[in-house]
């Protein structure tokens, strides 16, 4: 896991980014669904040997602070 967030829109603009980028990604939703998303987060994932770049590529792109 590289990042989560409770933000649908931020992970699936992080998603296309690194796709973008050649980086291929996958989330994982542990929002609670039963509480309107008030609990849980959602994760986006990586290959662990694209995991350094992608964080890079997101910092650069203004989408996680350092």
């Amino acid at each position: 896991m590289i990042w989560f967030s409770i933000s649908q829109l931020k992970i699936k603009t992080a998603q296309y980014v690194l796709s973008q980028m050649g980086i291929e990604s996958h989330t994982v939703n542990k929002m609670d669904s039963a509480h309107a998303g008030l609990f849980g987060d959602i994760e986006l994932h990586v290959d662990k040997q694209h995991e350094e770049k992608a964080r890079k590529i997101l910092i650069e792109e203004g989408i996680l602070e350092e």
